[in-house]
């Protein structure tokens, strides 16, 4: 009936704990060996694990990153209740034994991180799980978590959680047994646990400038030159300030001038490019697409380049005029 009573007793003591971590099912599973009826103490304490991401949680989107997640234990030993009396020496020395090796319950060991973004994340993880080893209380991991991530490149400016996974094995519970005060000797039998943590990290896309090409005028003819005017809208959260469009067509279309300088470009606005754009008179009659670059400065006076884009430029057939006349 004692050995009943104690184990109910231990199973709730073990319920309350870290905030955010919880025992797994297995960690309920004790020892056949162990005896409870034969324990000293209780222990109130467990490891618990907090994670901090090293250096800016702030990135642009379309970066592909390595996330470095240093991991530290906080575990705190509360106290020990007293769940036996010792009747002798060797008893008294069982006891002593016993509360030195219940103080490693803080320890975490074994540990496992894996990392995961909301089914709805602009966030790609593209690392898997991470074994840690072990963090004793008070002391940091021996080297962070990395985690490989992509931010979508059509990320909408703002917060976005991240979850952090930790699984570890920790000592629950410690039995010693057949001590020997005159011989300084003893047993030990050890009850592990498994326990999870749930953490949430935060990373931050930055507000930045960032376009697409809405339209494009002007065709070209085989063996012409055309004036080709782009209309560019800035997509972005953030002002773009001396813009510059670059532009490199490849055969049969060149140009003599790939540069058009534009005013600054707030957000949601639009601006107007216009780039001579030249057609080999071996072109066949189709739609082509010109790779394009936007160069600009930010608010903090830093040079950035977008992603390159397609304007599409329509090659035509020669009509009548242009057959008999050329270009002009």
């Amino acid at each position: 009936m004692r050995k009943m009573i104690a184990l109910v007793c231990l199973l709730l003591f073990m319920v309350s704990g870290v905030a955010g971590a919880y025992d797994t099912l297995k960690a309920y599973s004790v020892p056949i060996s162990f005896d409870l009826g034969e324990n000293y103490y209780k222990v109130d304490g467990s490891p618990d694990i907090s994670a901090t991401i090293i250096g800016s949680n702030e990135f642009h989107r379309g970066q592909t990153v390595t996330l470095n997640i240093d991991l530290m234990n906080n575990g705190k030993l509360l106290g020990f209740e007293n769940d036996r009396t010792p009747d002798n020496a060797d008893e008294i020395f069982g006891a002593q034994t016993e509360m030195k090796l219940e103080s490693a319950v803080v320890d975490a060991t074994g540990i496992v991180a894996s990392l995961s973004a909301g089914p709805e994340s602009p966030i790609e993880i593209r690392s898997v799980s991470q074994k840690i080893g072990s963090i004793r209380s008070g002391q940091n991991a021996v080297s962070p978590a990395r985690f490989d991530i992509k931010i979508d490149k059509k990320a909408k400016a703002g917060e976005y959680n991240l979850y952090l996974n930790l699984s570890y094995d920790y000592q629950k519970n410690v039995q010693v047994m057949d001590p020997d005060a005159t011989a300084q000797t003893y047993n030990v039998n050890r009850w592990y646990g498994m326990m999870v943590q749930n953490q949430t990290l935060k990373i931050v896309v930055k507000d930045q400038a960032d376009f697409e090409i809405i339209n494009t005028t002007g065709t070209l003819y085989p063996g012409g030159e055309e004036i080709i005017i782009l209309e560019i809208r800035n997509t972005g959260e953030e002002e773009a300030k001396n813009v510059k469009v670059m532009v490199d067509p490849s055969d049969p279309l060149s140009t003599t001038d790939n540069v058009a300088f534009v005013s600054g470009m707030a957000p949601g606005s639009t601006a107007v490019a216009k780039v001579k754009i030249k057609a080999d008179s071996e072109a066949v009659a189709k739609v082509y697409g010109i790779d394009t670059v936007i160069r600009y400065e930010t608010p903090e006076g830093d040079i950035e380049y977008s992603d390159a884009l397609q304007a599409p430029v329509e090659v035509k057939e020669s009509g009548l005029f242009q057959r008999l006349f050329g270009w002009i």
